[in-house]
């Protein structure tokens, strides 16, 4: 129909319903709940019930509102973190102890199991119908535990934050009780909203319920906030909210040398568009004139900078989460050691994983990576530590036995914390830190060596960054990987092929001419594998 126009709501695809849930007795569970229906209007009483579970602490009245509320729909109970999150659904799978135990559960459990470790929390709380979701997870089982939502198969989610970060996995019910986000934030109304938004699945039910526990002692109350929240980009922020950081940052101040990532790419793009003469028109588009006085600040702070950054855009363009400063002290570092021989030039080249001497060589970059970049002391020596996890994570090693390793070395830390805190290593320190570390160190070092007139040595620098990232550098498992295969399913199959070098069509003929009830695979590794070659 041509005068059919459509229009953006606020207003969710099926009806929401906030309840208020007030705890009066804490010993015996009594609880007064009362509904302010879409969340604007004033509290009826609904009713009075007892949990008959003591409900003293936060996590007790999440776990057993739950429990009670939640029975035969779908559930996400919101955590406010990894630890929260796995303490909540420890405790309600010790309640659902005795719920079947269905082979869509057990090959959940089993991969959690074989993408993490033997003991993760996960792999117990599967088996009963209940998982948890937070940012380090890795992504393969993320998605395992996504589609086992979707599918029925868990019922009860609970999650942090992180789920609000385009993952659509709506539920009947969502309980909540001073929900933050990270350790102390009171969460803020725009990801309320968000969160609230998933209650109530589209052509299954015709409300979702909201639960809110002790709303009435939470520090915000987000029912009282727009559902609609204008969002700025990161540059207007920092520029508006944060000038005189910023200025700190392109100035190089001494208390700005510190690893300020959002300020720094603000400095990069605000320093390239000074160079390149767009400085005026990218300080209009975020309502700041030539002649405002953060303006006129800005503007000296970057003639300044560029008396000492000589670097071009281009390359400072490759690291654009790194100030300009500390690029051009790299760079200056690098090329005086390339600049003296061939032979120097050569030794800043970093190893391939798998030759000698590539624990030396990646503990080398990076301890000039974060003395200059990160700003970290190095006599704690951290940069050999993550040299040596960089190794094993692009050698293909199994995640469960850097997991394990991790848990001998640190045998006075409990089990679920160690492996929190290996998850948490290998996605904020290898595939995020050392990814971008890297990066920079490979796009200086490119440079230097074409300034010095050693462009043929350019071709022998290995791609770190891309190893990094993908966990992986033998060309066999990373053309499985490249086929779609998570990370566990190609370091699997790449244990059973002889040949290393193998390229994506290679691979898949090898995959092809295997029986797979032959390769050993869990259900879901078999099921990835099966889509592959469907496909």
């Amino acid at each position: 129909m041509k005068d059919v126009v459509p229009f953006s709501s606020t207003e969710p695809t099926v009806a929401q319903n906030f309840l208020l849930a007030k705890v009066e007795s804490a010993i015996d569970g009594r609880v007064h709940i009362s509904t302010v229906g879409d969340g604007s209007r004033k509290a009826n009483f609904v009713s009075h019930f007892n949990l008959g579970q003591t409900t003293a602490n936060r996590i007790e009245q999440l776990v057993h509102f739950a429990a009670t509320l939640g029975k035969g729909h779908s559930n996400i109970v919101y955590a406010n973190g990894a630890a929260d999150a796995e303490d909540i659904a420890l405790q309600l799978a010790d309640l659902f102890s005795e719920r079947e135990q269905t082979p869509a559960r057990i090959a959940l459990s089993q991969l959690a199991s074989e993408a993490v470790h033997q003991n993760y929390a996960l792999v117990e709380c599967a088996k009963v119908g209940v998982a948890f979701h937070y940012s380090n997870i890795p992504t393969h089982l993320r998605r395992a535990i996504e589609i086992a939502v979707s599918t029925g198969d868990v019922d009860y989610l609970v999650c942090t934050s992180t789920l609000l970060q385009g993952v659509n996995l709506p539920a009947k019910n969502i309980f909540m009780s001073y929900p933050t986000k990270g350790k102390t934030n009171a969460l803020d109304s725009t990801d309320f909203w968000n969160l609230a938004g998933r209650a109530g699945r589209l052509k299954r039910e015709f409300q979702g319920n909201i639960f809110l526990i002790e709303y009435d002692k939470w520090k915000k109350k987000p029912l009282e906030s727009p559902k609609e929240t204008l969002i700025s980009p990161a540059i207007e922020t920092n520029v508006k909210d944060q000038g005189g950081q910023l200025v700190s940052v392109i100035r190089n101040d001494v208390e700005a040398r510190s690893d300020r990532t959002n300020l720094e790419s603000t400095f990069v793009r605000l320093f390239s568009d000074h160079k390149e003469g767009r400085l005026t028109t990218t300080l209009q588009r975020i309502g700041i004139s030539s002649d405002a006085p953060r303006a006129i600040e800005l503007q000296e702070a970057l003639d300044a900078a560029n008396l000492s950054v000589t670097l071009p855009t281009r390359i400072l363009r490759n690291s654009p989460s790194i100030s300009a400063h500390k690029q051009q002290k790299m760079f200056n570092e690098i090329f005086g050691i390339v600049s003296q021989s061939k032979e120097a030039a050569r030794s800043l080249i970093p190893k391939h994983p798998r030759e000698s001497g590539a624990f030396d060589s990646y503990a080398n970059i990076l301890e000039r990576c974060h003395r200059i970049i990160r700003g970290i002391d190095t006599s704690r020596n951290l940069h050999r530590f993550h040299a040596l996890l960089a190794v094993w994570w692009m050698e293909g090693k199994p995640l469960p036995q850097i997991v394990e390793n991790q848990i001998e070395r640190n045998r006075r830390t409990s089990v679920r914390t160690n492996i929190r805190k290996t998850l948490e290593l290998i996605e904020t320190d290898i595939r995020f830190q050392a990814v971008r570390l890297f990066g920079c160190y490979s796009s200086l070092l490119v440079f230097a060596l074409e300034q010095a007139e050693f462009p043929e040595l350019v071709s022998s620098i290995p791609s770190i960054p891309v190893y990094l990232e993908i966990g992986a550098s033998d060309k066999t498992m990373i053309s499985f990987i490249s086929l779609g295969l998570s990370r566990v399913a190609a370091m699997r199959l790449n244990t059973l092929s002889v040949r290393k070098d193998l390229d994506q069509k290679g691979a898949l003929a090898w995959l092809r001419t295997r029986p797979l009830e032959t390769l050993g695979l869990s259900p879901l590794l078999l099921k990835e594998v099966g889509a592959i070659l469907v496909r």
